[in-house]
């Protein structure tokens, strides 16, 4: 039986297991209070209560609500950028074009399914909470390089054309630059800059109102009106969506 070479071969301990498990039940609960009352319903002491805990129990896991907050936000947006990037993978692989719309469309789906995951990601406020880029920047970063990696081919391809948009060249700013572990000297072509966070600003930007606004009583065909709102959004991207 071959021996074990480093720490991942190695067998967690009974005790890390059970850590682990009680860790995802604490989760599990506070998922569903975000579910049934929005933000503004997490409650450490209300979870303890429902798993039989006593508050300084759980507080060994969780030693702050903003900790708790800060592990559902990075839960939430691994889980987006893996629903995107199993969207891309179900597309026509020879069309770069073809993988972009196929994680907008999987991120809808997977908003739609997870509102209050969305919640955490969407900026809605939680009273008291300030996210901290360096706890949850790496694991926002997944979201976007699930899409701009297909964009990137789609303009190496000449799929997407950066020139045909109006924006206009951008430097990345410090909280970029650190997360994509770049300096804040400008890329080759800095409109991609703009493109990207325009083009995700504006998927979003749609799925709140629709998961959160009036947008399903405005419109009777939500998913035309998506999918319209998608052909906008890359053709905004340089895209010649017909």
């Amino acid at each position: 039986m071959p021996t074990p070479t480093n720490a991942a071969d190695v067998p967690a301990t009974r005790r890390a297991r059970q850590r682990a498990q009680t860790t995802d039940e604490i989760k599990s609960h506070a998922r569903r209070q975000l579910a049934d009352g929005g933000t503004g319903a997490l409650s450490l002491r209300a979870i303890s209560r429902e798993m039989g805990m006593a508050p300084a129990a759980l507080f060994r896991y969780f030693d702050t609500q903003a900790a708790l907050i800060t592990a559902l936000c990075v839960d939430a947006n691994v889980a987006l950028a893996e629903a995107m990037s199993e969207g891309q993978e179900a597309a026509e692989q020879g069309s770069a074009r073809g993988r972009v719309r196929a994680a907008f469309v999987a991120a809808r789906r997977w908003a739609l399914a997870n509102p209050g995951d969305f919640a955490l990601l969407s900026g809605t406020p939680i009273p008291g909470y300030r996210a901290q880029p360096s706890e949850t920047g790496p694991a926002a970063v997944q979201v976007i390089v699930s899409f701009m990696g297909a964009y990137l081919s789609a303009v190496a391809a000449g799929e997407a054309v950066p020139q045909r948009t109006t924006f206009r060249p951008l430097a990345p700013g410090p909280l970029l630059a650190a997360l994509l572990g770049t300096t804040t000297d400008a890329p080759a072509d800095t409109a991609i800059i703009g493109i990207g966070i325009s083009a995700w600003a504006s998927i979003t930007g749609y799925l709140a109102g629709e998961i959160f606004g009036s947008l399903r009583d405005l419109v009777t065909d939500s998913d035309a009106l998506y999918d319209d709102h998608v052909d906008t959004v890359m053709r905004g991207m340089g895209f010649a969506v017909s």
